[in-house]
């Protein structure tokens, strides 16, 4: 049987634990999730990310 390398075992792992989390919302609330963890990732490692405006 082959055996996974640790660092893609470990990226299994965190697609499962997000697909967990996400699995039960709506396309809305997955867009507002997305948004919610792009800003604290911005925060925590200083990074200024340009807004763009919905196009309709």
């Amino acid at each position: 049987m082959f055996k996974e390398p640790k660092p893609m075992r470990e990226i299994h792992e965190i697609q499962e634990k997000i697909y967990e989390e996400h699995k039960n919302m709506t396309s809305k609330e997955k867009l507002a999730a997305i948004h919610s963890e792009s800003e604290e990732a911005a925060k925590k490692y200083g990074l200024s990310l340009r807004k763009v405006s919905h196009v309709k």
